[in-house]
């Protein structure tokens, strides 16, 4: 294995490295609640290991009832001095036996052949250790990405890293047809780089993904808000037979009835809301149009059928698929009025 003593003490790591360069290293700490991004970072880090170590040691470490002494106790070293990787996770729920134990570790961390790997979703439970952390592991950058607009910008990261190019338009399609999670995203684009060669264009998406595109809760959104009523139910049950949840599609009605309501009394150019809103510019200029058969007194209604759906299909309601489908129809109903 190659020296990793550098990486131990330095704090130019801090600021956070991408889960694409996450390697090992003495202390590493995947901070942020974006499960996917940690999953990929572990695995490159495991992949790493074992190239260098058929018998690498891998332990699943829950902090929540870890023992006074299980962390030194799995460090320490082994009879036939196998490589380790230990994951401990998750500290927000940490016990203060492992809290005293990953600090006394941190001030004599074991040799080069164990790679501690500490996952961190977010709170302040053990602050002390994440500050310690902070300024001594490589610190692997796992922040939720929720936004279209980030979502493409993993994509284009994604498809740069790969050395290869996809299209803006197929971008915006493969958000719109597999952007539902960041894993099932990353899937998608997985299979696109593995299946077609050259550029991927909207075409390549169509392909693959076309009919989670119709199927979609965004599709059943915007069918929904610009009052084509029929359209909308029909995509409502078509995507719900094929595995969306409701409460998916009463995600995707939430934002286009929140991207509609702030349209309608905007003055300025759409675009202007886009990072208010959590939104690329070019769907701010699609909802921009659908905004114009609106009144703010019926996007507020829209709004509030969306919450009321929402709370349905959570669980307040005994058949939240018959809940969303009639706020979908009532949306259609309302547009234009």
């Amino acid at each position: 294995m190659p020296p990793r003593s550098a990486a131990r003490g330095s704090s130019s790591k801090a600021s956070g490295v991408s889960f694409r360069s996450a390697e090992p290293a003495p202390l590493v700490l995947l901070r942020g609640s974006e499960d996917y991004l940690a999953a990929r970072a572990l695995d490159r880090i495991k992949q790493d290991l074992r190239e260098q170590h058929a018998e690498l040691e891998y332990t699943r470490l829950d902090v929540s009832d870890a023992a006074a002494g299980e962390l030194p106790a799995l460090a320490s070293p082994s009879l036939f001095g196998e490589p380790r990787l230990i994951l401990a996770e998750d500290l927000a729920r940490t016990s203060d036996a492992f809290l005293t134990d990953a600090l006394s570790y941190l001030e004599q961390p074991a040799d080069e052949e164990v790679t501690l790997v500490l996952r961190h979703t977010g709170g302040n439970r053990g602050k002390k250790l994440l500050d310690a952390l902070a300024q001594r592991a490589v610190v692997v950058d796992c922040a939720p990405v929720k936004s279209d607009s980030d979502k493409l910008d993993f994509l284009r990261q994604e498809f740069r890293a790969a050395r290869r190019t996809i299209h803006p338009d197929a971008a915006r399609a493969l958000v719109a047809a597999a952007g539902g999670t960041l894993s099932d995203l990353g899937s998608a684009s997985q299979q696109l780089l593995r299946d077609v060669s050259g550029d991927i264009t909207a075409e390549h998406v169509d392909k693959y993904f076309g009919g989670r595109v119709e199927a979609s809760a965004f599709k059943v959104a915007d069918a929904a808000f610009e009052g084509r009523g029929e359209a909308a139910v029909r995509l409502y049950r078509h995507a719900v037979a094929t595995g969306v949840s409701p409460i998916a599609v009463t995600a995707a009605l939430a934002r286009k009835g929140r991207q509609v309501a702030a349209l309608v009394d905007h003055r300025g150019r759409p675009d202007q809301l886009a990072s208010a809103l959590g939104a690329a510019p070019w769907q701010l200029k699609q909802s921009a149009e659908v905004a114009r058969g609106w009144t703010p007194r019926a996007a507020a209604q829209a709004v509030e059928a969306v919450a009321a759906a929402d709370a349905e299909a959570k669980g307040a309601a005994r058949t939240p698929e018959y809940s969303v489908e009639r706020a979908v129809a009532a949306i259609a109903a309302a547009a234009g009025r």
